[in-house]
């Protein structure tokens, strides 16, 4: 029914006021009505991590009689990943009033099919809705959506935005400096893929009906891709 806790101040809780979580109950007397997935839901989660250590050099599946000039080269690599992959994160919209509660709003009522396509609008932003402008104009209407009665919650969480997606990989290599230590090389790149997922989090995505920004967000779940690289000598 809320995915806060029913102590959180609506006027100064951290979520609430800053960040717009709107998981407040909206209709104290029918606290079912905001029954849906919660804020966080991810309904799908893969993740895959691997770490393999490469058949080539000394002793290995491939060049395993390489001399010692050559296996310092190709022995000793190390490959290594972690991936993760979630489905859509969910978002509600919300009315331009207070029609159930006097400090919070209400969430618009779905009527019709909503068609959802991620793409950039003509100010290049990120936008989730097919035609946002039918949405805000349908809402004279009623139709697609239209917005909520006195005492109507209306449906929390009905829409979903991108998941998460990264991919993070590494290579290391050792090199064996006789009985003094060893030298250890290392290169990551985060993000390998360059993936851009885009957040519909409270803060950074317009929910509000007849607003000109409905359905744009401000902000990425991910980071462009970053490399960096490592030479530690251990003794």
């Amino acid at each position: 029914m809320g995915s806060d806790a029913e102590r959180t101040n609506e006027l100064t809780g951290t979520q609430s006021t800053n960040t717009a979580s709107f998981s407040e109950i909206l209709n104290t007397w029918k606290p079912y009505l905001n029954r849906a997935s919660s804020d966080f839901d991810t309904r799908h989660l893969v993740t895959v991590d691997w770490v393999y250590a490469l058949p080539f050099g000394r002793g290995n599946a491939v060049a395993k009689n390489a001399n010692g000039l050559a296996d310092a080269f190709i022995g000793g690599w190390q490959w290594s990943g972690i991936n993760r992959w979630s489905s859509g994160l969910p978002f509600s919209l919300i009315e331009p009033g207070w029609t159930t509660d006097w400090q919070i709003s209400s969430f618009g009522v779905v009527t019709a099919p909503v068609k959802m396509r991620k793409h950039y609008d003509q100010n290049h932003n990120p936008q989730f809705f097919d035609n946002p402008d039918a949405i805000n104009a349908g809402v004279a209407t009623g139709s697609p959506i239209r917005l909520p009665y006195p005492g109507e919650a209306g449906p929390r969480n009905k829409f979903r935005g991108d998941g998460y997606f990264d991919i993070d990989s590494g290579l290391t290599k050792t090199w064996k400096v006789r009985d003094f230590g060893a030298i250890h090389f290392g290169w990551e790149v985060y993000n390998v893929t360059n993936s851009v997922r885009f957040d519909v989090g409270p803060a950074n995505l317009g929910r509000g009906l007849t607003g000109g920004n409905l359905g744009v967000s401000s902000a990425t779940l991910s980071v462009p891709r970053r490399m960096q690289f490592a030479l530690r000598f251990d003794f």
